[in-house]
């Protein structure tokens, strides 16, 4: 039975667990026009070619959300368990795998402390994820768990935001019509003392002209050097094989750059 640190209070669960709750519903609908997940996928295939001489069969799936990028992984073969510590974001999860076939487990848990009780040949983390590791503990943490669940041989890709690309106060926002009308507002802050991110959602959902739906979710993100990367690994016993620039379109790896905000990196245990 797998043992995981998910009920005491802490940051961690504070900007995790208490967020993603109205929003998770709308996670799916929002984010498949942002995020390309075969795409990820694909990229995720190269990358366990080109750093493991051994095929990947087994991959952990460390902020997994809402599970895409699990089933995509599992059509294609792989044995996958994704962990989150967003009980709604694991509901929405758990619904996909209602009448599929597939080698999906889910498990609600926190990433900088779990006990799966077994090894895995890959372990990732994608989009902002890795953010929500605030603190050098809540890293070390992390990264010494997936240490102690990969492979000797085994890979950990992840993505993370770099600080030097931080645009210190940014607003966006997106919009679509179906299959219902939905606006969300974006607003970021850069803490550059606490390298810290703090992104405010406000949604709002319509019937017709008629506002069904309206809230905002607060998260908080930590954003990183490379330098600073290299070291937090190099401290848990991982060391730091390659960084591209990420959330490219398409198969390329493009060289990091200090205006690339997202980072791919893939990292080993150290031998």
């Amino acid at each position: 039975m797998a043992r995981y640190r998910n009920e005491e209070s802490h940051t961690y669960r504070g900007t995790v667990s208490g967020t993603y709750r109205r929003f998770a519903k709308y996670y799916d609908l929002v984010y498949r026009d942002i995020i390309d997940y075969d795409e990820d996928c694909d990229r995720l295939e190269i990358l366990f070619r080109r750093f493991r001489k051994a095929d990947v069969a087994s991959v952990l799936d460390l902020g997994c959300g809402t599970g895409t990028h699990d089933l995509i992984l599992a059509r294609r073969g792989y044995e996958v368990t994704g962990l989150d510590a967003s009980a709604a974001q694991m509901r929405e999860a758990r619904a996909k795998l209602r009448g599929k076939r597939v080698g999906v487990r889910f498990v609600r848990g926190d990433m900088r402390g779990f006990d799966l009780r077994r090894t895995f040949d890959a372990s990732v983390c994608l989009f902002g994820g890795f953010g929500y590791l605030l603190t050098d503990r809540d890293v070390r943490g992390h990264l010494r768990c997936v240490r102690r669940h990969l492979e000797s041989d085994g890979l950990y890709v992840f993505e993370f935001w770099q600080e030097s690309a931080v645009i210190p106060n940014h607003r966006s926002w997106y919009h679509r019509e179906k299959p219902f009308r939905l606006i969300r507002l974006d607003r970021s802050t850069h803490d550059a003392r606490r390298h810290r991110l703090n992104v405010e959602f406000e949604f709002l959902v319509f019937d017709g002209d008629r506002v069904r739906e309206r809230f905002t979710e607060s998260h908080v993100l930590r954003v990183y050097g490379i330098a600073e990367m290299r070291r937090l690994l190099a401290a848990s016993g991982l060391r730091l094989l390659a960084a591209y620039a990420g959330r490219q379109s398409g198969h390329r790896f493009e060289r990091l750059r200090k205006d690339s905000f997202a980072v791919l990196a893939v990292a080993a245990p150290a031998q």
